[in-house]
């Protein structure tokens, strides 16, 4: 019996934009990726990084942003293509992405009013001075020589890009960039001739477009960065954007690769609390509009949905960026239907969060960005992984990848460690994908996965090292009165679904903590947040921080922050305020009863971190067996950092054994 074939989805079929065709319909957008650069020298993290991206099937790449002019720079870790000095970088980029079978486009972009005067060195410049919370400074305005002075460089710095071998520009219209600024009426009231009303606003565009048509020929592709929306109060919405569209497909924009917001903007657009497509019915209403083929980015991550996307004639072509950063290999994987292979995104946001601190591109959960293969090794070994959350999911991967022999114990009855909670809380579920790759990956490496067997339970005679990563457990101490009223911890929460009594104070104003009372505000209980810090949240990135805060005070949360709990009566807690709530009176403490807060509560919840379970350890040392402890087994942090010690452990520890 034969197996009936499976129709091939239109996203895996050629595209052509301009006179470029490209292999398929799938976008790797432009990314500020801030791997080190030397005067005009990439280090070997930017061709590792494209060389990897462009191996992994994606149709076309675009590089950057790479800046214009040195005054539009917006970090120091940037591409430039102000001069011709960058050709020689610009041009092994290009070939590296061409080696290895995409298309290579190089984006161009001036930051005008977000720009930074300690990475420029100038006061930065927009249309007009209006001030901007993204930056809290108020920009010099061009003057009209100095704005036909920036088309100039745009259109030399596409002209560059063509001589470096790339196939395409794209311009960065969309984000709160210069660009941008020149079309808004919120940062544009100039009165010559690159202002007034709607078409005023525009001409800097048309102008932009002609420039670089003329530097660089008719033929050569033009893609614009198209904002859907602006989300900005004031600013253009989806209506105005539909007509700027069609103005760019007149002037010869060959495609729109189309997003939403501004770096200002109010509106949350990238967190997991948006549904994934968003932004695409926006998109797709441009599409009806235009002639040129169109993209869309944001919460685009999902095979089928990319595949539903381009097969139903709502998109083009789909532009996905921290998909491919998760899994630069989703295109190959998505076309040869190995769904389950695709390291997913967990839209965590850890990207975004690095990316704004001005760091290093980084992914929480793919170790492997910037980093040349794995090479096999030369000496196999047997090692033992102790724990199957993310940091031993992850050594066992690279170790069997490498070709050691893996045993993969966990006490528990399933793989995971903490992702399980972790995906509980409110809209992130998608933690659960991280647990569903490692599960398929058990199974295509063959790796040997024990549950619930612990280390006593294993043969040792065989084995050549062992990977500690048993994890941590929930922090739980003693508060005077605390039989007074029902106490749980976050985990009975959020992954037991037990639902305290209320009014629930709980005691721990980190992500756990803030998690859990998102979790109970969304089921009509009353919640308090106790913590001794200053701020709440401060193990989170300032990405999803400001969203969980937002949703928290709209619920009328109460926070006591720098305060701790001193007591517990039938009813109440009992919180003091710190430090000042405590005067030293020769050897006596006294306490101040106007700073003490009776709190009413039906229950308490601790989410007051973890700490290692240390007994586990103590056998392992007492085995003899050369060890690496990984992970919140190590110290408690993050998931990138559980998921970071694996990989290492794989790559570098064993070959040192």
């Amino acid at each position: 019996m034969t197996t009936p074939a499976v129709e091939q989805s239109l996203l895996f079929t050629p595209i052509t934009i301009g006179r470029m065709e490209i292999k398929n319909r799938i976008i790797m957008p432009a990314m500020i990726l801030n791997y080190p650069v030397d005067g005009f020298d990439l280090s070997p993290k930017w061709y590792h990084f494209y060389r990897r991206a462009a191996r992994g099937g994606s149709g076309l790449i675009i590089c950057g942003a790479t800046f214009v002019d040195r005054v539009g720079k917006q970090d120091d870790h940037q591409l430039g293509a102000d001069c011709d000095d960058w050709l020689p970088a610009l041009t092994k980029v290009a070939e590296v992405i061409h080696e290895n079978g995409a298309k290579a486009a190089l984006q161009l972009n001036h930051a005008g009013r977000y720009s930074w005067k300690s990475v420029t060195g100038s006061d930065p410049v927009a249309p007009s001075p209006i001030y901007t919370r993204y930056t809290k400074l108020v920009p010099k305005e061009l003057t009209t020589t100095e704005v036909e002075g920036v088309l100039r460089a745009f259109a030399d710095a596409a002209l560059r890009a063509k001589k470096a071998g790339f196939d395409a520009v794209e311009l960065l219209g969309a984000t709160g960039y210069l660009i941008s600024q020149f079309m808004s009426p919120l940062t544009n009231i100039r009165t010559d001739r690159f202002g007034g009303d709607f078409e005023g606003r525009l001409t800097f565009v048309k102008e932009l477009i002609q420039g670089i048509k003329a530097a660089t020929g008719n033929d050569f592709p033009l893609i614009f960065r198209h904002s859907s929306t602006d989300n900005m109060p004031g600013g253009l919405d989806a209506s105005d954007q539909r007509r700027v569209a069609v103005k760019l497909a007149e002037w010869g924009v060959d495609m729109l690769n189309v997003t939403a917001g501004w770096h200002d903007s109010p509106v949350h657009q990238i967190g997991p609390s948006v549904p994934h497509g968003y932004f695409v019915p926006l998109a797709t209403k441009i599409k009806a509009e235009v002639n040129i083929p169109v993209s869309c980015a944001f919460r685009i991550t999902e095979p089928e949905l990319a595949r539903e996307l381009v097969d139903k004639d709502k998109l083009d072509m789909v532009t996905m960026c921290r998909a491919l950063l998760a899994d630069p290999d989703w295109p190959a994987k998505a076309q040869a239907l190995k769904d389950g292979a695709i390291r997913r995104c967990i839209c965590c946001c850890h990207c975004f969060d690095e990316a704004f601190k001005r760091a290093e591109m980084d992914c929480a959960i793919n170790p492997e960005l910037g980093k040349p293969d794995l090479s096999p090794t030369a000496h196999p070994k047997h090692i033992l992984v102790v724990g199957a959350g993310p940091g031993g999911l992850e050594a066992a991967r690279v170790l069997t990848l490498r070709g050691h022999a893996v045993t993969l114990i966990e006490s528990g009855d399933a793989i995971g460690g903490k992702l399980e909670m972790a995906s509980a809380a409110p809209h992130k579920g998608e933690f659960l994908n991280l647990i569903r790759y490692y599960r398929y990956m058990i199974g295509d490496l063959g790796i040997k996965c024990l549950t619930s067997t612990h280390f006593q339970d294993i043969r040792r005679e065989r084995i050549d090292g062992v990977v500690v990563a048993s994890g941590s457990r929930e922090r739980r101490f003693s508060i005077k009165g605390e039989s007074s009223i029902d106490i749980h911890m976050a985990s009975d929460v959020l992954v037991k679904g037990v639902l305290p009594r209320g009014p629930v104070v709980i005691l721990g104003a980190g992500l756990v903590g803030g998690e859990t009372a998102d979790m109970l505000v969304e089921k009509g209980i009353e919640v308090s947040l106790v913590d001794m810090a200053a701020k709440p949240f401060k193990d989170m990135g300032a990405t999803l921080k400001w969203v969980l805060t937002g949703r928290l005070r709209n619920a009328k949360i109460r926070f006591y922050m720098e305060s701790t709990i001193t007591e517990i009566n039938p009813g109440e807690v009992v919180i003091q305020k710190e430090p000042a709530g405590r005067m030293v009176d020769g050897d006596v403490v006294i306490e101040r009863e106007d700073l003490l807060t009776k709190v009413p509560a039906g229950s308490l919840v601790f989410a007051a971190g973890y700490e290692p379970d240390e007994t586990l350890l103590d056998q392992i040392k007492a085995s003899g067996l050369p060890y690496l402890v990984i992970g919140d087994a190590k110290s408690t942090r993050r998931l990138k950092d559980a998921v970071a010690e694996g990989y290492l452990a794989g790559t570098q520890w064993v070959d040192e054994l």
